[in-house]
C-alpha cells in the first residue's frame, strides 16, 4: 500500500509552502475549514507536497498528501464516507 484515502476536516491550502510562506495559502487558510478527501502518501515522492498527520490504527503517521475532493458541507462528506467506505476524521 503506497497511499491511504481519508476524509479530514482541514484548512484549504494550495501548495507545499503553506500559509506562513505563501500569500495565496494564507488567504485560503483564513476561510472556514472544510472536509476534504485526501490521499496521504506513505512514502515521500519527488515533488513537493503539503504534509499532514493521520492515525492508522494506533500509529501516528505523517505523510505528504494530495487533495482529491473538497466537499461543500459536512453532510456531503459523511454521505461520501458511508457510500465509499472511507474513514473520516473530525479533528
Amino acid at each position: 500500500m503506497d497511499s491511504i484515502d481519508i476524509i479530514k476536516k482541514m484548512p484549504s491550502i494550495h501548495c507545499a509552502r503553506g500559509p506562513k510562506r505563501c500569500k495565496k495559502c494564507k488567504i485560503m487558510a483564513e476561510e472556514e475549514e472544510k472536509f476534504c478527501l485526501i490521499r496521504v502518501h506513505l512514502k515521500s515522492g519527488k515533488i513537493a507536497r503539503p504534509m499532514t498527520e493521520i492515525f492508522v490504527g494506533c500509529r501516528r503517521i505523517y505523510g505528504e498528501y494530495d487533495v482529491v475532493k473538497i466537499f461543500k458541507n459536512d453532510r456531503d462528506a459523511k454521505e461520501y464516507a458511508i457510500n465509499n467506505k472511507k474513514d473520516i476524521t473530525f479533528s
